[in-house]
């Protein structure tokens, strides 16, 4: 796993002491909307008006599945601040920022289950049944 990322997930959950994605998003002013998408994406982070803004998907409201979604999409809020210039790139650097994203919600879920369960989860199926991990057609994680 990348240090850069594993020190950034460090010095967000030591700044707002949660690993809780919802509770960080609410600390740091990010709002967390819930819209009705199609059937892709289920999450977007956006820039509205100079303020990150994460929207998920309102399909996933009540599902585990929404804290993934909300950590990928922070990851971004935090570490790719100026989205429109990556999604406007070429795919090599779209696929490269999903995946740090997809690092970031792993490392900060992974965090948030010891919070919760004062241990690391054992194998990445603890983590999937903790918190979800919804497909996405051409993301990958780690």
């Amino acid at each position: 796993m990348n240090d850069f990322i594993k020190s950034i997930v460090k010095a967000v959950t030591e700044r707002y002491g949660t690993s809780d994605p919802f509770i960080i998003a609410d600390e740091a002013g990010i709002p967390i909307r819930y819209v009705p998408f199609d059937k892709e994406p289920l999450g977007q982070a956006i820039n509205f008006h100079g303020q990150p803004m994460i929207l998920i998907s309102d399909t996933l409201k009540y599902s585990r599945e929404r804290y993934f979604v909300c950590a990928h999409e922070l990851g971004h809020a935090i570490e790719h601040e100026d989205l429109a210039g990556y999604y406007t790139s070429n795919n090599h650097n779209k696929g490269k920022i999903e995946v740090e994203a997809d690092k970031f919600a792993v490392v900060l879920l992974s965090e948030l289950y010891v919070e919760e369960n004062d241990e690391y989860p054992h194998n990445w199926n603890d983590l999937v049944h903790a918190y979800g991990f919804p497909s996405w057609n051409g993301s990958q994680i780690i």
